[in-house]
């Protein structure tokens, strides 16, 4: 039996860590910066602190394609029923109702690419339609990179995604999403009006 040279000893090694690595790579799960897992909940406070809401994912619906669609529940003054789904490298949105008022809901078909996912730094994505109150949108969103923003819930290494929004009145929107955790930050700037949000609290926070 030959004896193998140390060099190639070495190489031999290396190369197998190289496989090693990349297999473990390969295995990991994608990055997720909109996680619909049903039971979890997210609370959000304004900058200036005086209002708050909160999200909770209430439940799933497997549809015949296979695809699963998640109720949404945003309280905030009034309840929001919104219904997503993700497919195909997206976040999709397939209708926002006001339950307390009778009427107020919207469906859109096709579903509205609402947020890329995973997110990648550069890309860009447009959308055109109407919203629940039947007001013309045209939004056109770029992902930026990553930045470091520090929340009442913690500090995050979160991906900012800037979008132009021209409706009734054009607006820029600014939103950090962290991986495994969803949105942490938003600000929007309207002209005169200008409010931000920030992610305080959420359920599945890991306990120090």
């Amino acid at each position: 039996m030959k004896k193998l040279r140390p060099l190639t000893a070495i190489a031999l090694a290396l190369y197998l860590l190289t496989l090693s690595s990349t297999a473990q790579k390969s295995n990991a799960p994608a990055p997720d910066y909109f996680p619909l897992r049903v039971g979890d909940s997210w609370s959000y406070r304004s900058t200036d602190g005086d209002t708050e809401h909160s999200l909770k994912v209430m439940n799933e619906d497997k549809q015949a394609d296979g695809t699963i669609r998640y109720l949404v529940e945003k309280l905030t003054g009034a309840k929001v029923l919104t219904v997503f789904s993700k497919s195909g490298g997206w976040v999709l949105m397939h209708s926002e109702r006001y339950p307390e008022h009778e009427g107020l809901e919207i469906k859109y078909e096709p579903a509205k690419q609402y947020l890329q996912n995973p997110l990648i730094a550069g890309s860009k994505w447009s959308w055109n339609g109407k919203d629940y109150t039947q007001t013309a949108l045209d939004e056109n969103h770029q992902v930026v990179d990553f930045e470091d923003v520090i929340v009442r819930a913690g500090k995050f290494r979160a991906m900012k995604v800037a979008s132009r929004i021209v409706g009734a009145a054009p607006l820029t929107r600014t939103n950090w999403y962290a991986d495994g955790v969803g949105l942490v930050k938003s600000e929007t700037d309207g002209g005169q009006i200008k409010y931000g949000w920030e992610l305080a609290d959420y359920s599945f926070k890991k306990k120090d």
